[in-house]
């Protein structure tokens, strides 16, 4: 605040806590407030906004109360680029009354963080068949909603190594509004077992300063199939076939279609299949794979009680 020869004193504040944490591109909105210790109304004078590039703007007083005067509220963009930027206030020096007021100043550090993004995976086939081919689908959205079109992921083994790579999207994902898309092939490592990778989506390429952004994703690793079990659902007293019942076995699963009827890829071993759908209810039985098979269930008919009862079977 500065002081003309003679002047009396003006108090500038803001509504907000200073410094104002803002991420980059973003507004936000504050009121600029002026006092002095006769209380004085200066409604309709305008105050001098300038931002850090230079641009300035005037906003007058609107409001007078308990002898402050404030303006509505002023937007002040964050600037495109990380660290601290200050906005200065500016009152020029005016004569209330007979009284001399020296123009006042008030400096409004505005502190820059990156935008935040999001990373979504999708699609994940599990299980997938040990040293083979799959295709995941993966996607990265701005909390500002930038565009992202033609930015990367990458997706990580867990040693570390790139697996794949994908170019996102020309246009978001209908019905999303802001997330960008693309399908990442990988390769299944060579052994059994859970295998993790990590998306990981860098924002350097882009004008607007953003964080980047990583997710995992499992999936379960197997020997490849080797014999179909297939299985039919029906319904206890009646025998018609019950579709739309998920089948599990280890890690393999399995939908019946409008026969009652799937079919079920596996290698040869011991296994226990369970199945549910709401409405129904089986016993878990045990099956034994060495060769193509046939496998028929009889579910009861049961009132929906517990939706949370799923796999208890």
């Amino acid at each position: 605040m500065a002081e003309e020869p003679g002047g009396a004193l003006v108090h500038l504040t803001v509504s907000e806590p200073l410094p104002l944490d803002v991420p980059a591109g973003n507004t936000v909105a504050v009121a600029a407030r002026a006092s002095c210790p006769d209380g004085h109304d200066r409604t309709g004078m305008a105050i001098m906004v300038t931002a850090p590039d230079g641009q300035a703007a005037m906003h007058a007083f609107a409001m007078h109360a308990d002898g402050v005067s404030e303006t509505a509220a002023i937007a002040l963009t964050a600037p495109p680029r990380l660290g601290v930027h200050v906005f200065r206030f500016t009152l020029p020096a005016h004569e209330i009354a007979g009284t001399r007021y020296a123009q006042a100043e008030l400096d409004v550090p505005m502190r820059v963080t990156p935008q935040a993004t999001s990373l979504a995976v999708w699609d994940v086939p599990s299980p997938v068949v040990a040293d083979t081919r799959f295709v995941i689908k993966a996607g990265a959205k701005s909390a500002a909603n930038a565009t992202l079109a033609r930015c990367a992921i990458e997706v990580c083994d867990e040693a570390g190594e790139v697996a794949g790579r994908g170019v996102l999207s020309d246009a978001p994902l209908p019905g999303t509004g802001a997330l960008y898309w693309t399908d990442i092939p990988l390769q299944a490592p060579p052994t059994e077992g859970v295998a993790t990778w990590t998306a990981r989506f860098e924002a350097s390429e882009l004008d607007l300063p953003h964080d980047g952004a990583q997710t995992s994703f499992s999936a379960a690793v197997v020997r490849p199939p080797e014999h179909v079990l297939s299985v039919k659902v029906i319904e206890q007293a009646t025998a018609a076939p019950i579709p739309d019942v998920e089948l599990r076995l280890g890690a393999y699963r399995g939908t019946t279609g409008a026969s009652g009827l799937a079919e079920i890829a596996l290698p040869k071993g011991r296994y226990e299949l369970r199945v549910w759908k709401v409405g129904f209810e089986a016993p878990p039985r045990p099956v034994e794979v060495g060769a193509d098979a046939f496998v028929e269930i009889e579910a009861l008919v049961v009132p929906e009680e517990d939706p949370d009862a799923r796999w208890r079977m």
